[in-house]
């Protein structure tokens, strides 16, 4: 079940919801004043384990690849 952000538009409040998928289309409303508040626009968060040292570059490469050649098309 994805989390949709929200704004009231009539008291500012920002909060957040956890929204069926078959829901998602739909507008919340403000838990302060009871009016349909806007959906704002989201960072997507994704949660994982964090990359261990020795798998970070150290030195030199592409930095928008990672080769650590730096023979890249991106690396101009």
């Amino acid at each position: 079940m994805p989390m949709y952000e929200y704004q009231c538009p009539k008291c500012q409040h920002a909060f957040e919801q956890l929204v069926p998928t078959e829901q998602a289309g739909r507008t919340a409303a403000c838990p302060r004043c009871g009016t349909r508040a806007e959906r704002r626009l989201s960072v997507f968060s994704a949660h994982g384990p964090a990359p261990k040292s020795s798998d970070l570059p150290t030195s030199g490469g592409c930095g928008r690849c990672g080769d650590p050649n730096g023979a890249c098309p991106w690396n101009g």
